[in-house]
């Protein structure tokens, strides 16, 4: 009875190859962008997890704020809340909209931000029906 001593080495090769291509996509992915970082922009792992200062951004009143970057479009959330619309023909809408990491906003690609009591971005998303989103928004606000 001989031994087989090819197949062992054989399955090795076989996982280490699939062991390696699994870290080369998993790399790939981070580096390219994903659903966690938007646009290579400010990173997001959960929602409501963002925690960073943005140069032109305030809460209205020290409430939670929501920061829209639209073309067209107006929210109805309760008076509890702020809201800051920019329009894209507002000056500094394009450096807000980078700022933002929500650069398709340029483009008419509507998105906004939500902003804690203290200024902080904690959200932000692309939205382009997000002026019919009042109830998922006003969820988001109260997280806040």
């Amino acid at each position: 009875m001989a031994a087989s001593g090819g197949a062992p080495r054989r399955d090795a090769r076989i996982v280490g190859f699939v062991l390696v291509l699994g870290v080369l996509l998993t790399a790939g992915w981070f580096a390219t962008g994903h659903a966690s970082a938007p646009d290579r922009g400010l990173q997001q792992i959960d929602v409501l997890s963002l925690h960073e200062r943005v140069p032109g951004v305030e809460a209205v009143r020290s409430k939670p704020t929501m920061v829209v970057l639209a073309c067209s479009g107006s929210p109805q959330l309760p008076e509890r809340y702020g809201v800051v619309v920019h329009r894209r023909r507002d000056p500094g809408y394009h450096d807000l909209a980078r700022a933002l990491a929500l650069p398709d906003a340029r483009d008419c690609r509507a998105g906004y931000a939500l902003v804690d009591p203290a200024g902080f971005v904690r959200y932000r998303s692309y939205d382009p029906g997000w002026a019919a989103h009042s109830d998922e928004q006003s969820v988001l606000l109260d997280a806040l």
